[in-house]
């Protein structure tokens, strides 16, 4: 397939809807890896970097050439939704199926039989589903010419999110054609992912990784093994800090003494995710993070 460098700014710009929009560096060249199948491609690039943009516009661009179409794996129902809709604001036609929405499935597998569907959203559970497998993937395995795995990072056991569902895409990739183009994303990968990835994905995968470090942020490492003299560090600093905050801890008890002795400091602080107060939230748990 061709790579056409106008068009896909064209779409980029209709994506975004900034007129005078520009390809991020690397951007556009691996849109062209994808298009013109030069083998299996991860993407390691920072938060904003527009990784969905890549898989987006090199769908669009296949479909516009007579290409089957894309299939794209993704963890989160709410990140479905972002991406279906930036997706149809560059004209690709982007479906889902998951578990919220059972009731549009026999419609939107009608679409994907009729070829009506440019990309096809789901999460890694799907894979185990056994109707989809027979009624989705068994009618169109053999068109798919693209398959898009985005937070790779869940693929492997050493990343901050492993999901079991994950490992089913090694199997998943033997269903496709041999030509089928197959591109990674992910915002977090250390060698230890990467490595496991090319286990999973191949050897023979690319990598393009670009600078992570986000200007917007600062970090910095205090060690303060007694847990009490956490708490009294927390209470002395969290009033010297500007606006609001999260503090995450390791299990909801802990969350709940040490909102309480905040409080007793008169803190503003809350258990409960999402009210966010004059100075600080407090969320006793992620489901983003990884206890070693």
């Amino acid at each position: 397939m061709k790579f056409d460098r106008i068009r896909a700014l064209e779409l980029l710009r209709r994506g975004t809807g900034l007129p005078h929009a520009q390809f991020h560096e690397d951007q556009d060249r691996a849109i062209q890896h994808v298009v013109e199948g030069n083998g299996s491609l991860l993407v390691v690039q920072k938060t904003g970097w527009g990784k969905s943009n890549v898989y987006f516009i090199a769908a669009k661009l296949l479909r516009e050439q007579g290409a089957g179409p894309a299939l794209l794996i993704s963890p989160l129902l709410s990140l479905m939704r972002n991406q279906i809709a930036a997706a149809r604001r560059m004209g690709v036609r982007a479906e889902t199926i998951n578990s919220s929405n059972t009731q549009d499935w026999e419609e939107i597998i009608g679409k994907v039989h009729r070829d009506e569907v440019d990309i096809l959203l789901i999460s890694p559970e799907r894979l185990a589903n056994l109707k989809f497998r027979e009624q989705v993937l068994g009618v169109v395995a053999q068109d798919i010419v693209f398959l898009v795995v985005d937070e790779a990072h869940c693929i492997s056991d050493w990343g901050h999110d492993f999901r079991p569902d994950y490992r089913r895409i090694e199997r998943l990739v033997q269903l496709f054609p041999p030509n089928l183009r197959l591109l990674a994303t992910t915002a977090t990968a250390n060698r230890r992912v990467m490595n496991d990835l090319r286990e999973i994905l191949g050897p023979n995968l690319h990598v393009m990784q670009g600078n992570l470090n986000r200007s917007s942020l600062t970090l910095q490492t205090i060690r303060i093994p007694d847990p009490f003299q956490r708490m009294a560090w927390l209470a002395e600093w969290l009033p010297r800090m500007r606006g609001s905050g999260i503090v995450y801890v390791l299990t909801v008890r802990d969350a709940e003494r040490l909102t309480g002795w905040l409080k007793r400091r008169a803190l503003n602080v809350e258990v409960t995710p999402g009210r966010w107060k004059t100075r600080i939230v407090y969320i006793w748990k992620t489901y983003f993070c990884k206890t070693v």
